[in-house]
């Protein structure tokens, strides 16, 4: 039988620190309960996307995303566990260019918006990179710590900075998908209307 969280209330972190996987007890402002706290807000933000979307096979595919970024999660609180691996990257890669061929092609840059689901789509894409943007970080952190500088992450941890990067890309084009599925076009960026608008007041 699996690990079972019968205790969720342990006031072992009051002072300010917790546990990683490994047992190695940090500050909760650390470079690594930092990241792993944005990789958890990543996931509550798509679950959010999971909760408003009407098309059942993206709730399908972001169910396993999530559990995507639990194995993460679990990969930055144990250092060198390889829970994410070359498959999950061809899985994102195969779900963006299935959720990018029925699109049009962009001319302009497009604003976070629309129909709900794709806003908050948006939302976790910008959380997403914020995830991306500190795990590179922290891998610095450790690298330099260890003694060890080198422009190329060790390969679990390399597969976690791929999958954030993939998965952005594809919480773009998904949130314009929801859009379409809405019937609602992009929101476009239109250059000089908020210089034009300022101008007529």
């Amino acid at each position: 039988m699996g690990h079972r969280l019968s205790r969720i209330v342990t006031r072992t972190g009051d002072q300010g620190q917790t546990s990683l996987g490994n047992g190695l007890r940090v500050d909760k402002d650390s470079p690594t309960i930092t990241t792993l706290g944005t990789v958890d807000e990543l996931n509550s933000w798509i679950g959010v996307l999971i909760a408003l979307s009407k098309s059942e096979p993206m709730k399908q595919l972001f169910t396993l995303v999530q559990h995507d970024l639990f194995d993460l999660g679990a990969q930055i609180s144990v250092p060198g566990t390889p829970l994410l691996s070359e498959a999950h990257l061809l899985r994102i890669e195969r779900n963006f260019e299935e959720a990018n061929s029925g699109l049009d092609m962009l001319k302009d840059f497009i604003l976070p918006g629309g129909a709900p689901a794709s806003a908050f789509a948006h939302v976790a894409r910008t959380v997403c990179r914020r995830a991306e943007r500190q795990l590179c970080s922290l891998l610095e952190t450790e690298a330099t710590a260890s003694g060890v500088l080198s422009d190329t992450a060790p390969a679990a941890e390399s597969f976690g900075l791929c999958y954030l990067n993939r998965l952005s890309d594809l919480l773009f084009v998904v949130a314009r998908a929801e859009n379409r599925a809405d019937g609602r076009a992009d929101v476009l960026w239109e250059r000089g209307k908020s210089l034009a608008t300022a101008a007529m007041a």
